[in-house]
């Protein structure tokens, strides 16, 4: 029997406990391959409206994959090593030579990621066509997806993880180099000391990471550098959380021994015990997870968010089916007969509205920027009663009633919360004709009053002030329509900005000049749709691994304390209680981490979904819920799992 057959043998052996780690690269490898095939799929790249985005989006999400994936499997084998050092010195104890111990290693190392690869790969490509699909659903097309087999994506996987594998593979080759015949023998004994605990440390966590919090939350109270609180906060919090699990677990489980009644209750003296020996060495890996559960949390919260906002949020930025800059009423009688051509989209409603084009100086709010009091933009002035009558038509229930000429009601619609100051009480000068005129902002609005990008900051003023200003050469005239069916307006909607075009002598940029709701519409639904299936995914793919990393570290020590339990046994524990004292030691290990993941991913959202004026409640509830239900199954399988270990031979 040579080494590769003996190599192979092991693997087959110890199947059971690589089990998770194997199904989680089957799984990695799977999104890989899933991603690449995207990025070569023809029909999905005829969608001439997405082909770039999709491209570049694929491809840095199986970049991101693909590291992920190298510092997994390089972490995953380091808890294997250690496990099997023993029976690598015992090896060495019969004689077998380093080198040949290596080779044997290096060939388990290969088949399995070869058996992964593979089974990755075939998996891949039978449920390629269901994730294009869903990825065409959530873009909002109706595509007719054909089963194929690409090539250059099996090229791809194969290569980038073939080459995963065989760096550690070689990693487990020289790994015996490293280490004397008696601590290969020890390395099981290792983390067996009780570990010493240290109030200074276990508090200085808790500073560090509130400290971190309070310096991300108060950073605009405090005029800070944002960017550079965001580095601080990120250095303090995840310091902050090593230095928790390495000190203030532990010192948590020592003070629940003082708790004379919960701690002599049946076994929990041993539960606790056990737990406090084991929580020490797992302190890095756990902090590992809270940082990966927070950093997943957060990603697939925003991208959650963003097509949670654009569905919630749609209808608010594109009130209108169409805006229309209008330079002359001929194009009015040219649009409109255009509309009449889709009766599915006829007009349901139309309002023709005037704004004076000004210069003005707006006070600048932003608490990012504060080396100037005011900007000097190009300003669109409305009337209060053309206000009234866009409201009227939108069905905005805000009216507007202005005491005295002197006050104005602004809108803006690039207003980002936290991030800016408000508007009310504050002064706005138009200044033009060699007059200046200042007026105080009685309320601002966080909204555009037509469609997005067609008019930003706009001044609602007394009627008077309006005529006052009224001049032919400063007037931007639109027209807006409501249709019916506008979600389904491609062609009424390609043949209106054609005609658009034509009229200003323009092929591509209509900026200010023609808006649609079905433009906008279709872009977020393909943006969002993109951004929430790679999110999704690759927050799976993160989520496997680090409840993969859990169950085989728990593994690694219950096949460690199976003496222990072996013990409890005869002195009369049953099967039951050493279930239920293993599930309480499990459930802490995961609990730890998942929480404060969360509470990090929390407060990192707090201030983000204000920056991108993104509604983060519901879509982080829908998130946590998701990730926690997932990461509560790697718990039961864990518990289970260890169960049978411990009382296999009892």
């Amino acid at each position: 029997m040579n080494l590769f057959n003996i190599a192979a043998r092991n693997v087959k052996r110890n199947f059971y406990n690589y089990f998770v780690y194997f199904v989680s690269m089957i799984f990695s490898i799977m999104i890989y391959f899933t991603f690449v095939s995207i990025q070569y799929n023809e029909q999905v790249l005829q969608l001439a409206q997405v082909k770039e985005r999709i491209g570049s989006g694929f491809k840095a999400a199986s970049i991101v994959i693909a590291i992920f994936a190298a510092i997994f499997i390089w972490y995953s084998n380091s808890f294997f090593t250690k496990k099997r050092k023993k029976e690598i010195g015992l090896y060495s104890l019969l004689g077998v030579k380093k080198k040949q111990i290596g080779r044997m290693l290096f060939y388990e190392n290969i088949v399995m990621g070869i058996l992964a690869l593979g089974a990755g790969i075939i998996l891949g490509t039978l449920l390629s066509k269901v994730f294009v699909m869903l990825l065409v659903k959530l873009m909002g097309f109706s595509l007719p997806i054909k089963f194929t087999i690409i090539p250059k994506a099996i090229i791809n996987t194969f290569i980038t993880f073939f080459i995963l594998f065989f760096i550690t593979s070689v990693h487990g080759y020289t790994i015996i180099y490293r280490f004397k015949l008696i601590d290969l023998f020890k390395a099981e004994k290792s983390g067996e000391k009780e570990p010493k605990t240290s109030v200074v440390a276990a508090v200085f966590s808790v500073i560090l990471i509130v400290g971190g919090y309070t310096l991300y939350l108060k950073a605009f109270e405090l005029k800070l550098n944002f960017l550079y609180v965001i580095l601080a906060t990120l250095i303090l919090v995840v310091i902050g959380t090593y230095i928790f699990f390495s000190y203030f677990t532990v010192f948590v489980i020592k003070m629940a021994k003082k708790n004379k009644k919960k701690y002599y209750n049946g076994i929990n003296m041993i539960g606790t015990s056990q737990l406090l020996y084991r929580i020490k060495s797992s302190a890095r890996t756990l902090a590992t997870i809270a940082v990966l559960s927070a950093t997943t949390l957060t990603a697939m919260g925003i991208a959650t968010s963003q097509y949670y906002d654009f569905y919630t949020k749609q209808e608010a930025r594109y009130p209108f089916s169409y805006v229309i800059k209008m330079n002359n009423d001929n194009l009015a009688k040219k649009v409109e007969a255009v509309m009449d051509k889709y009766p599915k989209n006829k007009v349901v409603n139309s309002i023709d509205i005037e704004f004076l084009n000004l210069e003005c100086k707006i006070p600048n709010v932003s608490k990012l920027r504060k080396d100037v009091e005011y900007r000097k933009v190009s300003t669109y002035i409305i009337s209060e009663r053309q206000y009234n009558e866009i409201a009227k038509v939108r069905g905005i229930k805000d009216k507007i009633s202005l005491n005295t000429s002197n006050e104005c009601v602004l809108f803006d619609e690039w207003y980002m919360g936290k991030f800016d100051e408000s508007y009310k009480d504050k002064t706005v000068e138009i200044d033009t004709n060699n007059e200046n005129q200042k007026f105080k902002i009685v309320d601002f609005k966080p909204y555009s009053l037509t469609n997005r990008y067609m008019t930003f900051e706009t001044l609602v003023v007394k009627d008077e002030i309006y005529d006052k200003y009224y001049n032919d050469s400063k007037i931007y005239k639109v027209k807006a329509y409501i249709n019916d069916n506008k979600k389904d307006a491609e062609e009424l909607t390609k043949e209106l900005r054609n005609l658009v075009s034509k009229e200003y002598l323009e092929d591509e940029e209509l900026f200010g000049k023609f808006s649609s709701y079905y433009d906008s519409y279709k872009g977020n639904l393909i943006e969002s749709g993109l951004i929430i299936f790679v999110a999704g995914f690759l927050g799976l793919v993160f989520l496997m691994a680090t409840g993969s990393i859990i169950f085989f570290k728990q593994l690694s020590e219950a096949n460690d304390d199976k003496e222990r339990y072996i013990l409890l046994k005869k002195i009369g524990v049953n099967k039951k209680e050493i279930k239920v004292s293993i599930s309480k030691q499990i459930f802490f290990v995961f609990i730890t981490p998942l929480i404060l993941g969360i509470v990090h991913s929390c407060v990192a959202v707090s201030i983000i979904g204000d920056a991108l004026n993104l509604n983060l409640t519901v879509p982080i509830g829908i998130s946590v819920g998701a990730y926690t239900l997932i990461y509560m199954i790697y718990y039961m399988l864990t518990v289970n799992a260890y169960s049978k270990i411990v009382n296999s031979n009892l």
